[in-house]
This record gives structure tokens, sequence and C-alpha cells, in this order.
């Protein structure tokens, strides 16, 4: 990372934002309506729970696998509770709890994820937590399959629908 890219994570810990910064959702509504059917195997529905993204609320995150999406409450003017995704994990190799206070951490890194350190200091009052308890072995395609759905604007990683998609269907 070069010294001007450290800058701009410490601008962002301190609170200091552009006003131009951009990010973009892209939303794939095929995915959507495909995704309870890519995951029939899953035996038991995703269901996910939420809590607002402060270190109080550290000790709810359980200490299990899963997957989780932080995303950020618009607020006024917007209608009451509209949530947008900006970032979706797996906890698969760690417990959920564990990424949590892995991010609780990063916000304050200033050599972390560019756009990571940016979501979690620029929206840290209307940022929510949210995951998912999965057993292990679905992780990662239930993972695979969120990102596809919809792009968040803070991941990077980018999976290959057809390899992944149509997996889901053989």
């Amino acid at each position: 990372m070069a010294d001007t890219d450290f800058a701009k994570q410490k601008e962002a810990i301190l609170g200091r934002f552009s006003k131009e910064t951009q990010f973009t959702l892209d939303w794939y509504p095929e995915y959507v309506e495909d995704f309870p059917k890519a995951l029939e195997k899953i035996t038991h529905p995703i269901q996910w729970e939420s809590c607002k993204f402060v270190a109080a609320a550290k000790h709810t995150i359980p200490k299990k696998f899963g997957v989780y999406c932080f995303s950020v409450d618009l607020g006024e003017p917007f209608p009451k509770k509209l949530h947008l995704p900006l970032y979706v994990g797996k906890a698969s190799e760690q417990y959920l709890s564990e990424r949590f206070d892995d991010y609780l951490k990063e916000q304050k890194n200033v050599k972390g994820r560019e756009k990571i350190v940016f979501m979690l200091n620029k929206w840290q009052n209307r940022l929510t937590f949210w995951w998912a308890v999965i057993p292990k072995v679905y992780v990662d395609v239930v993972e695979q399959h969120l990102i596809m759905s919809c792009r968040p604007p803070c991941n990077t990683r980018v999976y290959s629908k057809e390899k992944f998609w149509g997996k889901a269907f053989d």
C-alpha cells in the first residue's frame, strides 16, 4: 500500500470522509429469486439475526460457523429500517464471534483493507452486523451465492456465476 493509501486510511479512522465517495451495489434479481433453489441441500432455512456494530454487542455473536453481512441503515430521508448490504463474508475458519472481533480491530487499523476501514468508520453509527449460523460444510457456497446475488460494494472478490451458480443446480 502506498503512503497516500495510509493517509486515506488514517483520515477515515479520524472521521474525515470525501463527500464524493461512491459505492455501487449491483443487484441480480434472477440470482436472488433462484437462491433458495441453489441451496436446497441445506436442511434448514437460513435464519438471520442482527445487532448494531458496536463493541458492546460482541457477547451476542455466537461461537459458531456461518455467514455474515454488514449493512447500513440509511436513515432519514429514507424509509425507516431501509438497509443496504455493504459487505458479505464467511466464518468457516473462525467463529462468527471471532470475525466480529476482527472487524472491531480492523476499524482502527491504518493498514486495514481500504473499503472495509472506510465502511466501519464512515457508517459506524448506522452499521448493522447480520449473521446466520449454518453448518460449516455450506458456509463457502452460501457466501459465494450471496455475493453473486448483489455484489456488495465493499467486497473485492467476484465469483464466476457460471462456475458456482451452475454447480448449485447439478
